[in-house]
């Protein structure tokens, strides 16, 4: 069973591409003698640069990660007493230029987030999924010992029966 849910946001393709071309071209550069090619690898870096969470469910402690290529930095926390896990519908939105024109793309997401006492919200993972999501929102509520809140219609927040949606897939509100 794997202890750890990890959210990584990905970063495009072409992000990726021109941020490993413009880091070996500068190494090149820098290699060669000139001290110019320094700057810009930290260009490089921010376009290779994502962030996301990562929560160890078998330690109990969480963290926000900056992760480069699949390398991920930041300090592990204890994770607060957590109240309940909520699957949220939203939308994202990205901007695509071609030359001269743009569009946006508009992609339905799932957000399953971890509520504490204190109302701080932990962002755990996103999904295109729906099914996903519950699945996984059922996975830390039982490993965090709490309940699932249904929050994918927007202002119809419902309390969801994680023994029902446990043994027959099927949603229950108990409210």
């Amino acid at each position: 069973m794997k202890y750890t849910v990890d959210y990584i946001k990905k970063v495009p393709i072409w992000k990726t591409i021109l941020g490993i071309t413009t880091a070996i071209l500068c190494l090149y550069i820098v290699f060669s003698g000139l001290i110019y090619g320094i700057v810009p690898i930290a260009f490089s870096i921010l376009l290779l640069q994502t962030e996301g969470c990562q929560i160890d469910l078998k330690s109990n402690t969480y963290r926000k990660t900056y992760s480069i290529l699949g390398l991920n930095f930041g300090k592990w926390l204890p994770l607060p007493r957590i109240d309940y896990v909520s699957v949220f519908s939203t939308k994202i939105t990205t901007a695509v230029w071609v030359s001269a024109a743009s569009t946006n793309i508009t992609e339905n997401i799932y957000a399953i987030n971890l509520f504490c006492t204190n109302n701080k919200k932990i962002e755990a993972s996103t999904t295109q999924n729906k099914e996903e999501a519950f699945n996984l929102a059922l996975l830390l509520a039982d490993a965090l010992n709490a309940n699932m809140l249904d929050a994918t219609k927007a202002g119809d927040f419902k309390w969801m029966d994680k023994k029902q949606y446990r043994d027959h897939g099927t949603i229950v509100y108990t409210d």
